[in-house]
């Protein structure tokens, strides 16, 4: 579906990733303040809304291709150690 991804973009796409996950955690934190509780419901529905579908796109698109991409590593690895065992 999308091929290899460059090696210099991947850490950058994880980083991303990881700062997207802060934000949601912040957002469903109902029991401290955060910066989204001082926000007027009608923005905080619309912060929601483009989370719950980044997240959705995450889930779909990116950890399918990370998936996909570590069964063709092992794959590799695997027959690697095939012909190592047969010689």
């Amino acid at each position: 579906m999308f091929g290899a991804l460059p090696i210099p973009v991947a850490p950058q796409l994880l980083l991303t990733c990881d700062s997207a996950d802060e934000h949601v955690k912040a957002f469903s934190n109902s029991f401290t303040p955060t910066p989204y509780s001082t926000l007027p419901p009608d923005i905080r529905h619309q912060i929601e809304l483009r989370l719950k579908r980044s997240s959705e796109f995450f889930a779909s698109v990116v950890l399918t291709w990370v998936v996909r991409d570590l069964g063709l590593l092992l794959d590799k690895y695997v027959k690697k150690g095939e012909k190592w065992l047969a010689e």
